[in-house]
């Protein structure tokens, strides 16, 4: 039976100061790049095993606040915590902080192109593992694993350049996992995949949200969004975080 949400269940609760405890902490975060505003005054919490949908145009500042969550820019005005330890482009300097952030949250571009670059598929899915410092076993472990999880064990020798745009999203997909993250960021997730690469990462979504993954997706895909959401993020046309009526139906 569908069960359908009034809307004010649909919007996490969110104040003039991020809520204690939350995993993700934007506290009146404003960042932009040159003269041209991308993030306005966002406060935002959410919760360790939620699933966020962020909606809104083009342009509107969902890729920046993934890459915000990520580390990989930073607030030039307010500030923005994970687990409690705030993130600053100081603090992003120190390898030892910046190492652990990125073990903690994974980012899986829109263009699989823009993440992929070792030689062959094997390189890419232990290139993080190496990074943080895991042992050789370690290192091995994890891509087998990951290979296996993802069912991509038959590309593990070749090179990325040369797969299908499905296979490259299942390669960026696992050199994420590999790292084992609480948080996983997805930017477009669906956009450029054929309806049978569609189904099977909707249905990998679902399953890394029952596995208890924090996960935050920027999308313009309703379905997905209603497939998967805990709540909605609108990011307006001045670049802001804003409430809008919604229905939101599970099934």
């Amino acid at each position: 039976m569908a069960h359908v949400h009034e809307t004010e269940a649909l919007h996490h609760p969110h104040g003039s100061t991020p809520a204690e405890g939350a995993l993700i902490a934007f506290d009146d975060f404003c960042f932009a790049y040159d003269e041209t505003v991308a993030l306005r005054h966002i406060t935002l919490d959410i919760d360790a095993g939620d699933t966020v949908v962020l909606m809104g145009d083009n342009g509107s500042g969902k890729s920046t606040l993934l890459k915000a969550i990520c580390g990989l820019i930073h607030p030039q005005q307010g500030s923005y915590r994970f687990d409690g330890a705030q993130v600053t482009e100081q603090r992003m300097r120190d390898a030892s902080f910046s190492k652990r952030l990125h073990a903690r949250v994974g980012f899986v571009f829109q263009d699989s192109d823009a993440q992929l670059f070792c030689p062959s598929v094997e390189d890419e899915i232990a290139f993080g593992p190496w990074q943080i410092g895991l042992s050789e076993d370690e290192v091995s472990r994890r891509v087998d694993d990951t290979l296996a999880l993802l069912g991509i064990g038959h590309l593990r020798g070749r090179a990325p350049w040369a797969l299908s745009g499905g296979e490259k999203k299942r390669v960026a997909i696992a050199c994420v996992l590999s790292m084992n993250p609480d948080a996983l960021c997805f930017d477009e997730p669906l956009a450029g995949l054929d309806a049978k690469t569609q189904a099977w990462l909707l249905g990998f979504l679902k399953q890394l949200k029952a596995a208890g993954k924090t996960l935050i997706i920027a999308t313009h895909d309703q379905s997905l969004a209603d497939e998967v959401a805990d709540y909605f993020v609108y990011m307006g046309e001045y670049h802001g975080y804003g409430d809008r009526p919604h229905t939101h139906i599970n099934l």
